[in-house]
């Protein structure tokens, strides 16, 4: 959480010049008091004055800064909260679905999508989408991966899975481009997948 802790790191740093200030002032009068080299009145309430003023001000601009830390540990947590649901709502989704770049390499992959393939989900990630065609469909898969335009995306798309310890089986895909995601936000691609038995 950067700037939480920016702000935090600021907090501190108001309130070590807030404590410096009055030591060094209370320092400054005491030693006048030991050398009894009194100061003039005038000068000691100026002193004084300035004092008050600037310790008053770094105390509201630390308030503020709490204040503000406190807004934003708020915000990062129901950002963090919807970040969750929206990942419980994928990974619990009826339909296979998986998430890649637009070269096909899988980052997301739901539930449902690793009893399609006979895998568990977390290990599909990673891992690009052309293996889990047969060995002999993959140039032609990656052709077609590269040919269809990734702002348009494609609509079923009949493609042969290959599934461990199973039977290929034909599979139907819907492919949208999603802009701004993805390590780079230079977009991801979402799909659906169905079968002609329904969802897997």
């Amino acid at each position: 959480m950067p700037g939480a802790l920016e702000s935090t790191t600021t907090i501190d740093a108001v309130a070590r010049c807030r404590y410096a200030l009055l030591t060094r002032a209370n320092a400054l009068l005491n030693d006048a008091d030991v050398t009894h080299d009194q100061p003039p009145a005038e000068t000691v309430r100026g002193l004084s004055g300035l004092l008050m003023t600037s310790l008053e001000e770094l105390k509201v601009a630390e308030q503020e800064l709490r204040a503000q830390q406190a807004t934003l540990a708020a915000q990062r947590e129901g950002i963090d909260e919807r970040t969750r649901h929206y990942r419980a709502l994928f990974l619990h989704t009826p339909a296979p679905a998986l998430v890649t770049d637009t070269m096909g390499t899988i980052h997301e992959a739901n539930i449902a999508a690793g009893r399609l393939f006979r895998r568990p989900s977390d290990e599909l990630e990673r891992t690009p989408i052309a293996g889990l065609v047969p060995r002999e469909d993959r140039d032609e898969f990656r052709r077609q991966l590269s040919r269809f335009s990734a702002r348009d995306g494609v609509r079923d798309w009949r493609l042969t899975i290959h599934r461990v310890g199973d039977l290929p089986l034909i599979a139907h895909a819907t492919v949208q481009f999603v802009p701004d995601l993805g390590p780079s936000s230079s977009g991801v691609l979402y799909w659906l997948f169905s079968t002609n038995d329904g969802p897997a």
